[in-house]
């Protein structure tokens, strides 16, 4: 229930409504015990219904109680590029008794993901994730350039009718197709981390069709690129400042270990003792943040890949790194990194060229000395995408029904303050505060937060008093 990759969780710009196509009604198969699965087709350009479709893959988990039913209740885990469907599969059984009682629970893989026309522009990938994530050099520099403009081209090559529809906003009319297709007026939401995006979205451009929206992990809309990038980049800095006081405490490897065994892979990947390849820099960076964002099982994971690295086996850390990226053997991304970034460079306020990019770099260190840079460097590919950006709006007072934005105090990749922003433009939401040190919150064993959104979900309406849980 969570956005990997640091920048994804983004909120969009959502252009004027537009009245969806009519569509005819799903025709839903037993896909496996208690799914049911459904293929919609919707277009392309929402402004161009006629200029060519894609499908929608629609996974459906019926209500057990079917004379008790309330809806149907949308999930998104987040991403972009995280597969809904495999997340509904995955975690339906998690969902307390009375939501699976009450509502259709449906997922729809959005598009360029999953089983929803996916994108894939992975044989640039790997040699894109290998770069140095803090060119320090004019190598280290030019060598990621080109690897970021390789990958972007490799995308418009391979996928250059779809590509210029991947932001947020389309995403969001897909769902309102979906909505109708399922023969529902209004829906209910519960979206994570970059879900949040999409379920924002979708209430500007539909505020009517919303019966309840639980938004955990809430994300801004309304900053630039940098200013974006640099405050998710502190949020996680205060995730490593988290666990290096927890390693002082502990008598763990710390901070000074980290960037010990990060300058010594910069200089030479550090052998893999399990025999796939070794560590390089940039596994050491991103196992790491996979693991300060994770308490407190992450943290222990960290340290003792910290002591392996000591050693001379990289092993720990590639296999964290490869969690992180939910890279598979061939190179590919589970997470689908092209999804993110094709949604990231379409929502995008893109800056004016790469080497605008490196001009960024003196602030997000000082911002954010261990993960500032690379944070912005994961989004270099935007500098040579060819398809067009729409650049991102504030929502302007929302005004949509039944809504909860969760926002975790100490949430390492979504800052607090960027459920504040979001609450603020949802006038009829209610935000609620959560004391937490993970991403999300909702379905990780908290029973009063578990307790307010369940409540929301089934009457509609947003808690009164504000609700607060130890």
């Amino acid at each position: 229930m969570r956005g990997i990759h640091l920048v994804a969780a983004l909120l969009v710009g959502c252009a004027a409504q537009r009245a969806p196509s009519v569509r005819t009604a799903l025709a839903f198969r037993v896909c496996q015990s208690g799914f049911e699965c459904a293929e919609l087709r919707v277009p392309i350009d929402h402004a161009r219904p006629d200029a060519g479709e894609l499908s929608l893959a629609i996974l459906r988990r019926p209500a057990e109680k079917p004379a008790e039913r309330i809806g149907v209740l949308i999930v998104n885990p987040g991403g972009p590029g995280i597969s809904a469907l495999d997340h509904l599969r995955g975690s339906a059984s998690r969902y307390a008794a009375v939501l699976r009682e009450r509502f259709d629970l449906v997922a729809f893989d959005t598009r360029g993901t999953g089983a929803s026309a996916a994108l894939d522009c992975h044989e640039s990938l790997a040699v894109y994730l290998a770069q140095d994530p803090t060119p320090d050099t004019d190598a280290a520099w030019t060598s990621a350039v080109a690897a970021s403009r390789a990958l972007a081209e490799e995308c418009a090559r391979k996928h250059p009718e779809l590509l210029p529809f991947m932001g947020t906003g389309e995403s969001a009319r897909d769902m309102d197709l979906v909505r109708a297709a399922l023969g529902e007026a209004r829906i209910s939401y519960l979206g994570f981390s970059y879900g949040t995006a999409l379920g924002a979205c979708y209430a500007r451009l539909y505020p009517g069709r919303v019966r309840a929206m639980v938004l955990d992990g809430a994300i801004d809309p309304s900053f630039d690129l940098l200013s974006f990038v640099r405050e998710q980049a502190v949020a996680v800095e205060h995730a490593f400042t988290a666990y290096d006081a927890a390693a002082q405490r502990e008598g763990w490897h710390g901070l000074s270990v980290l960037e010990a065994v990060s300058a010594r892979a910069e200089l030479a990947p550090i052998p893999n003792g399990a025999g796939a390849r070794p560590a390089q820099a940039s596994d050491i960076l991103y196992g790491s943040v996979e693991a300060v964002t994770n308490p407190d099982a992450g943290w222990r994971e960290l340290t003792s890949a910290l002591g392996a690295a000591e050693k001379g086996d990289g092993a720990p850390f590639v296999r964290l790194a490869d969690r992180y990226f939910g890279r598979e053997s061939d190179g590919s991304s589970a997470l689908r990194i092209e999804t993110q970034l094709a949604v990231l460079c379409a929502d995008l306020r893109r800056l004016e060229s790469a080497e605008a990019y490196r001009g960024g770099f003196p602030e997000l260190e000082r911002a954010s000395p261990h993960i500032g840079v690379a944070n912005l460097m994961s989004v270099l590919p935007c500098a040579f995408w060819l398809a067009p950006a729409r650049p991102l709006e504030p929502l302007r007072a929302v005004d949509a029904a039944g809504t909860l934005v969760i926002a975790g105090r100490e949430d390492p990749l979504t800052p607090h303050v960027w459920g504040e922003r979001l609450a603020e433009q949802l006038p009829r939401a209610t935000l609620f505060s959560v004391d937490t040190r993970g991403h999300t919150v909702f379905g990780r064993g908290r029973a009063c937060v578990d307790q307010v959104v369940i409540s929301v979900l089934l009457s509609g309406q947003p808690p009164e008093p504000t609700p607060v849980c130890p």
